[in-house]
C-alpha cells in the first residue's frame, strides 16, 4: 500500500471509532482557486490533524504517518525542542552540565550562554570518565566548578545544596520550582502551574501538548512513559530527570501562552 494512502487510511479509521464528542473527520485537501481560502482551509485541516494526532498519541497508536501529514499542513514546530536527552549512565560532571544547561536555557539571562556551557558539556562527556575534577573554569576566566560547587558563566551558583537557575531563583532539591519562584512539585504528588495552581501530570502535559509542537511533546512522553516502566528500578536521576522534563515542558507552555496574549 502507497504511503500517501496508508496515512489517509490512518486518519479515516480514527475518526470512524467514535472519538468523545468532538465528532472528528478525515481532512481532505480542498482545491478552490482562491488563495485565501486554501489558506484558511490548511489552517482547518492543521487543528484536525493535531487533534487526530494527539488522539493517537493517547491511544499508543503509531504516529510516523501523522507526523509527516502534521509537517505537511502546519510547518515547522511553534516552540523549539528542549535538547534533553537522559544522561543517566554518564559522569557525574557530565550529568550537572547536561542539568545546568537545561535550567540555563529556561531563562532570559541563561540562553545567552547555553552555548557556552554546552561546549564544556561536550569536552566532559565524551572524555573518559573523570569525576575527580576539582577545579574547571570557564573561558571568560570565572569560576565553573569548585569542588562540588558549580557555577554558571554569569558567575550565578549553580549546584552547590540544592540547584539554581541563572537568574538566582532556586530550581530545586526535594521540592521542585519554575524560573519565576513559583513551587512545581512538592512531595510525591503535588504539582502545580507556574501560575501557582494546583494541579496533576497529566493535565500539566495534556495543556503542554496542545501548545508545543508534537516533536516535543512526543519525546518527553517516550521518557516519562519509560521511567513510569522501570519506576522500581529508578534511581534518584531518573527521578530528578523525569521531573525537570514535566517542568520544562510546562514553563514553555506557560511562556508561549503568556506571548500568544
Amino acid at each position: 500500500m502507497k504511503y500517501p494512502i496508508r496515512v489517509l487510511l490512518s486518519l479515516l479509521t480514527l475518526c470512524t471509532i467514535g472519538l468523545g464528542t468532538n465528532n472528528l473527520s478525515a481532512p481532505v485537501v480542498a482545491y478552490e482557486e482562491n488563495p485565501q481560502d486554501r489558506a484558511t482551509s490548511k489552517s482547518n485541516q492543521c487543528s484536525e490533524i493535531r487533534a487526530v494526532r494527539r488522539l493517537a498519541i493517547r491511544e499508543n497508536l503509531d504516529s510516523d504517518n501523522l507526523a509527516t501529514l502534521e509537517y505537511k499542513y502546519c510547518g515547522h514546530s511553534n516552540l523549539p525542542s528542549s535538547s534533553i536527552e537522559s544522561p543517566l549512565n554518564s559522569s557525574k560532571d557530565c550529568f550537572d552540565l547536561t542539568v545546568m544547561a537545561e535550567l540555563a536555557s529556561m531563562t532570559e539571562e541563561g540562553k545567552k550562554f547555553v552555548g557556552t556551557i554546552e561546549g564544556l558539556q561536550q569536552v566532559i562527556c565524551k572524555r573518559p570518565r573523570q569525576d575527580r575534577r576539582y577545579s574547571l573554569d570557564w573561558p571568560n576566566g570565572k569560576k565553573a566548578k569548585s569542588r562540588s560547587t558549580w557555577y554558571y558563566p554569569n558567575g550565578q551558583t549553580a549546584r552547590g545544596l540544592t540547584w539554581y537557575y541563572p537568574n538566582g531563583q532556586t530550581a530545586g532539591g526535594l521540592t521542585r520550582y519554575y524560573p519565576n519562584g513559583q513551587t512545581a512539585k512538592q512531595g510525591s504528588h503535588g504539582w502545580y502551574t507556574p501560575e501557582g495552581k494546583s494541579t496533576s501530570v497529566d493535565s500539566l502535559l495534556s495543556q503542554a501538548c496542545s501548545i508545543v509542537s508534537t516533536t516535543e511533546c512526543d519525546r518527553i512522553l517516550t521518557e516519562i512513559n519509560r521511567f513510569e516502566r522501570n519506576r522500581s528500578h529508578s534511581s534518584s536521576r531518573n527521578y530528578f530527570w523525569w521531573e525537570l522534563a514535566i517542568v520544562k515542558l510546562s514553563w514553555q507552555t506557560y511562556q508561549q501562552t503568556n506571548q500568544s496574549k
